[in-house]
């Protein structure tokens, strides 16, 4: 499969919020609730209006994983609320891309762009109860932390993985 990752475009976001829509339902069934599901797709269309209202071209910290001209990943990277720490804060593949190497090379692509914006350490957030917590650590994370947040009015928690990078 030819594939390219790259800095997100104006015209990507649409993609990107079905692959958001499409990654929470395909990733985190029974992990959170079909309320909180149901949410994200409905509201999919009103993501996409503000992120196009929000899209600065000078202040892009999204890359995209294009295959075969199809957007079917994302990264978000950028500085983290934990001094010293660059952070990916989204890294969404869709099924039947996942295991194909995809997830490791935009993880090093962001993390090029973290250390280019000065960060030699990165953490990685990951639901708890996501399959993706063993990728995280096959890569190198080393868990550093619990948090808790709410979304969508729904209490979730994250094991927060360490990279020195």
């Amino acid at each position: 499969m030819n594939y390219v990752i790259r800095d997100r475009e104006y015209n990507d976001i649409p993609a990107i919020e079905r692959v958001v829509t499409l990654g929470w339902n395909q990733t985190y069934k029974g992990l959170v609730s079909d309320r909180v599901l149901n949410i994200i797709k409905e509201k999919e269309g009103l993501r996409v209006e503000k992120r196009r209202e929000d899209f600065d071209p000078n202040n892009n910290d999204y890359l995209v994983l294009e295959v075969n001209n199809e957007v079917v990943g994302f990264c978000k990277y950028g500085d983290s609320d934990d001094t010293g720490y660059g952070e990916i804060f989204a890294l969404y593949i869709l099924e039947g891309y996942k295991g194909n190497g995809y997830g490791k090379k935009l993880v090093d692509a962001g993390i090029k762009k973290l250390k280019d914006k000065g960060y030699n350490k990165m953490l990685i957030g990951c639901l708890v109860g996501n399959p993706s917590n063993e990728f995280y650590k096959h890569i190198g994370g080393v868990f550093k932390f619990q948090k808790t947040s709410v979304r969508l009015d729904e209490e979730m928690t994250d094991n927060v993985y360490k990279f020195n990078i």
